[in-house]
């Protein structure tokens, strides 16, 4: 007995350990599909690395590291290449299709990526290929779990969700198939309430489906953070964000509830609390697409000094993501740090495709320059940015006023009447297009425009001033000087009474009018000697503008026209 006890002891031991060490196993897989649904999608590849070194023709580990490349990208969209993530994720499925080839689940995987690439044909060739791997009628001899059976199709299901193809006829056939051979899976019915709130908008099946989910999994933070999302997307805010914190409470570890309760409370005005919830979500996350996320949100909160901050500490690590060029770029303009964002935006744009290139980037390049005063390279860019996104007129004005500020007046002149010829133009168009045909000493069309601007914006001041001294351009005068026409007279009066409330901020436009009033009185009085209601008028006028500006050249010149005046009137 003796000697047949030791043996046995042995094989009891070695059972027990490989049990253990299968659990163990299980555990560290679901610990790295853990990392992946809590976005720390670098640390879930080291783990599933390390993984399929220890079992290379385990075919469910090369299906889930696959999906973490996958969702990292749909974590980042605008930060990470959909085209890199795509062939990354082909060839683990490949590569899981020849380790463990009697396995199902990386032909589903691919059939996923042909969805996303909307190649629905291939999708269907895939998945016939996994659907032959599976138990049915035809294949009495394939032994598999129900419950492993019934994952393989509702990751087949959750394919066409995530591509967004609506094929509710393949998704929900999948379902069904998965309920009858395990109903207690929680996934089978987060993705059923995926279906209905992604492809069919229906949202009280799929809090009922969601909720069922909880009830499988208590613990499991994914149903309650649906939920949320759900209610968000109904503008039901205050609901959405009970939810996100019951998440936190739940599972203090699972980072995009701090994600999604950034994003609201951002949207709630809720600033501080917002850029709290989004450094636990980078705490959490710990990869550099979330500190990526993370200056997204603080560029939104217009909080442009953090957000440099945070971009800098990504440039420590990674240096490769040209994006990262363009946002401090941006960033660097809305903190009025010009230099810098000029070096980083044209960086980014000698280093971009031409497909990643923006209208908004041209636009920020162009307003750069032009705050650099390189105002004669500003438009090139900026009427780049137009071309690539029409609806943007006004950035036709920003570059008609550089070209203005550099005294091409012509080309000014060319892009004003080019904006308001395709009637985009606003009133004040028509304002600095007067004022470009003033510099171009063309008044007739000055005039033309800054009265059609003195319609749009009657309550605005410099347009009856600028009008004011147009006309005054169109005056005949006679062989002496005389202005014989006071044509600016009508407006010079608007422009009196306009300025009235404020004498102090409007000193130059009053002291003007006086200046052009009295003059033209005189010139009337002049060619009228015995007129001396003309003369009184230009004395008035006279006595206005060296009150209003006693220390002004024009007023110690004018003191003898005064003196003579006020003995004609005598």
């Amino acid at each position: 007995m003796l000697k047949l006890f030791k043996p046995v002891a042995v094989v009891v031991a070695t059972l027990l350990f490989f049990a253990l060490s299968q659990k163990s196993y299980s555990q560290e897989m679901k610990d790295a599909i853990k990392l992946t649904k809590s976005e720390q999608f670098n640390a879930a590849a080291a783990m599933f690395k390390k993984l399929i070194q220890q079992s290379p023709a385990n075919g469910d580990l090369y299906f889930y590291y696959g999906r973490n490349c996958l969702e990292k990208y749909y974590s980042d969209t605008m930060n990470v290449s959909f085209q890199e993530k795509v062939d990354s994720a082909r060839a683990i499925y490949t590569l899981g299709t020849q380790q463990d080839p009697t396995n199902p689940i990386n032909f589903v995987g691919l059939g996923g990526l042909a969805l996303i690439n909307k190649n629905i044909p291939k999708a269907q060739e895939e998945f016939a290929k996994a659907m032959a791997l599976l138990p049915s009628k035809a294949n009495k001899a394939i032994k598999m779990a129900p419950e492993k059976h019934a994952k393989i199709l509702i990751e087949m299901a959750e394919s066409y969700i995530t591509a967004g193809v609506h094929d509710t006829a393949s998704v929900f056939s999948a379902l069904r198939q998965a309920e009858k051979l395990d109903k207690k899976i929680p996934t089978l019915f987060i993705v059923k309430g995926d279906a209905y709130f992604y492809l069919l908008n229906d949202g009280s099946k799929a809090i009922s489906n969601y909720n069922n989910a909880q009830s499988l999994d208590p613990a499991s933070p994914e149903a309650k953070l649906r939920i949320g999302q759900l209610w968000l997307r109904a503008r039901q805010y205050t609901t959405a964000l009970n939810f996100y914190q019951e998440v936190v409470k739940m599972d203090s570890t699972f980072a995009p509830a701090y994600r999604e309760l950034g994003s609201l409370l951002a949207r709630a005005g809720r600033q501080e609390e917002a850029k709290k919830n989004f450094y636990k979500f980078l705490e959490l996350s710990k990869n550099t697409a979330a500190r990526k996320q993370f200056v997204n949100t603080l560029i939104e909160l217009k909080d442009y000094k953090e957000a440099i901050n945070q971009l800098n500490e990504i440039l420590k690590v990674d240096n490769s993501d040209n994006d990262v060029n363009r946002a401090l770029a941006y960033s660097y303009f809305e903190t009025q740090k010009y230099d810098s964002g000029l070096i980083f935006i044209r960086k980014f744009i000698a280093n971009a495709k031409p497909e990643k290139i923006r209208s908004l980037d041209y636009a920020y390049y162009g307003r750069l320059l032009a705050k650099m005063k390189q105002d004669s390279l500003a438009p090139e860019q900026l009427m780049k940015a137009y071309a690539m996104d029409t609806t943007k007129a006004d950035i036709i004005s920003e570059a008609a006023l550089c070209w203005t500020k550099v005294k091409k007046y012509d080309k000014a002149r060319e892009l004003y009447e080019q904006k308001i010829a395709l009637k985009k133009g606003i009133p004040m168009d028509y304002y600095n297009l007067g004022k470009v045909y003033y510099s171009m000493q063309d008044f007739v069309k000055a005039d033309t425009n800054l009265a059609i601007f003195n319609k749009m914006q009657s309550d605005y001041i410099p347009g009856f001033s600028w009008r004011a001294r147009t006309k005054s351009n169109l005056d005949i005068k006679d062989a002496k000087g005389f202005n014989t026409t006071g044509y600016a007279v009508p407006v010079y009066d608007k422009v009196i009474e306009m300025t009235q409330s404020d004498t102090a901020k409007y000193m130059k436009d009053r002291f003007e009018a006086f200046d052009y009033l009295a003059f033209y009185h005189y010139s009337q009085f002049s060619l009228d000697q015995k007129n001396k209601e003309e003369a009184q008028k230009a004395l008035d006028y006279y006595l206005r503008m060296t009150m209003v500006n006693p220390n002004d050249e024009k007023a110690t010149v004018v003191k003898p026209v005064i003196d003579l005046l006020k003995q004609k009137i005598k």
